[in-house]
């Protein structure tokens, strides 16, 4: 196993992690700070993951996206509770992952946060009855095999059945609170 090589002029600095004075445990007033600052640290690909029902297409922002098994194919996405998304893709059961390209944090941000139908401007096209990104890096259409409700999100199994690999070109990737291309972390 071959090990990072370390700059030589790298000294030791604390940690915003390490409070060592500082209780941590069930009771700790600050873990959803502590636990959010930790994940900042994990670079994790963006995706938009919609899905469509009665005419009505849906879809949000995810990042926490993965595969799960080659044989058979599965992947794993976690939507929020309360999420339109959720709620369409269960009551259907087919819904696809989108993966972004380095080039679309606007797109990112814009199926995060825009009100009302978020597909009126973006260009868009049906497989199996559900919206895939004309731009999207590479695409996949699931049917769900299986949720699980943890905490105040969903964790959906599901299981692809149509895949497109659309463009070529870096993926969007998050990292400490700020989405670009792979250029953007160097």
């Amino acid at each position: 196993m071959s090990r990072l090589p370390l700059r030589q002029d790298a000294t030791a600095a604390p940690s915003v992690l390490d409070e060592p004075d500082t209780p941590q445990g069930p009771d700790d007033p600050h873990a959803s700070d502590r636990f959010h600052r930790f994940m900042r640290t994990w670079a994790t690909g963006i995706t938009v993951v919609t899905s469509r029902r009665q005419g009505r297409s849906v879809g949000c922002t995810v990042t926490a996206f993965t595969s799960v098994s080659l044989q058979p194919a599965l992947l794993l996405v976690c939507l929020a509770d309360g999420s339109r998304t959720l709620a369409t893709l269960r009551a259907r059961g087919v819904f696809a992952v989108n993966v972004l390209g380095g080039d679309q944090t606007a797109l990112a941000g814009h199926f995060a946060t825009a009100p009302g139908d978020r597909f009126a401007t973006i260009p868009h096209h049906l497989v199996d009855g559900v919206p895939l990104l004309d731009a999207a890096l590479a695409t996949a259409v699931c049917r769900v095999e299986h949720a699980w409700p943890v905490a105040d999100h969903t964790l959906v199994l599901g299981r692809p059945s149509h895949y497109g690999a659309l463009r070529e070109v870096p993926p969007l990737i998050r990292f400490d609170g700020i989405s670009g291309g792979l250029g953007t972390f160097t």
